[in-house]
């Protein structure tokens, strides 16, 4: 069951184009406009001055501390994050399936290559 007040559905891309193409294809199977959002990673190894907005933007869809640390490690490493906000079952799972249909990335498995590499 999905909660009435919806929920957030995101997702990594590597690539930018693979993130516009995958939040354009979202819009176009219904979701509106302003329900999807792509945030834009710094690509640095260090976060920009302005790292406040960088890190609202991550804390605003997540909910453990975990998942937070990882969706930020990929935008402070490059990656888009796609966030899509949905209603009802229905969308959620057709959401999923545009999203890795174009290119998303298996965050948990990238996470623990971080982590072989001795990241956290």
């Amino acid at each position: 069951m999905v909660d009435p007040t919806g929920q957030t559905i995101s997702a990594i891309f590597d690539d930018e184009r693979d993130a516009e193409h995958a939040a354009e294809e979202v819009i176009a199977s219904g979701i509106a406009n302003d329900a999807v959002t792509i945030t834009r990673g710094h690509g640095t190894d260090s976060l920009p001055k302005d790292h406040g907005g960088f890190l609202d933007a991550v804390e605003k869809f997540f909910f453990t501390q975990e998942q937070r640390n990882v969706y930020a490690e990929a935008l402070r490493r490059g990656g888009f994050l796609v966030s899509v906000q949905v209603k009802d079952q229905a969308r959620h799972d057709a959401v999923l399936k545009i999203l890795a249909d174009k290119g998303s990335i298996d965050i948990d498995e990238r996470a623990e290559q971080w982590r072989a590499q001795g990241w956290q």
